[in-house]
């Protein structure tokens, strides 16, 4: 079985070098093997899932439409495989279960949640240790906050070398950085 990442991310636009850095990202992660799961929807996600698409890859999009499915128009056009979920939660969910690694780019509030429910799970060993990256220095500040907060779980501390959960996230600042850590790790 073909190992997955998947990247969490916003669905909003970045500006332009950052979409161009995050379809570069899903384009090497494909053409180093993986397959790429996400969000499904516009925004990063899409970016996301058209650079995979572009590096030969598989796209899984897991969604969950609040109200109809019209108003989000569905999955984006990049998207192999559609896993259509009931509610945020459930998406999160099936989310961290089918992947082996995440990428963190910048994001809001569910981009936040997904990232804090990654750390959680892995913390107090609720999932298998998985690897946290970070794409650029978005998300520092909140990392930086947990410096104090101790990793709980002994197979998650000795397998990344970590005392604190700020130690379970990896921040990288380029594509090519990004998947070694995958490849180290998975």
């Amino acid at each position: 079985m073909k190992k997955r990442v998947c990247v969490f991310g916003s669905y909003k636009d970045l500006g332009k070098k950052e979409k161009e850095d995050v379809v570069g990202l899903g384009k090497l992660l494909a053409e180093s093997g993986f397959e790429v799961i996400s969000g499904g929807f516009g925004g990063t996600m899409e970016d996301i899932s058209k650079g995979a698409k572009s590096g030969g890859g598989k796209t899984i999009g897991v969604t969950f439409y609040k109200g109809k499915k019209i108003l989000l128009r569905g999955a984006n056009k990049y998207i192999d495989e559609e896993i259509e979920t009931e509610n945020l939660f459930e998406r999160i969910t099936v989310m961290m279960k089918k992947s082996d690694a995440f990428i963190v780019l910048p994001g809001g509030t569910g981009t936040l949640l997904e990232l804090a429910a990654c750390l959680e799970h892995v913390n107090k060993g609720l999932a298998k240790p998985k690897p946290i990256i970070a794409f650029g220095d978005f998300w520092k500040s909140i990392a930086e906050r947990l410096a104090g907060e101790p990793v709980l779980n002994e197979e998650t501390r000795s397998r990344f070398n970590a005392l604190s959960c700020r130690d379970l996230i990896a921040f990288v600042d380029t594509a090519e950085e990004a998947v070694a850590k995958i490849r180290m790790s998975v």
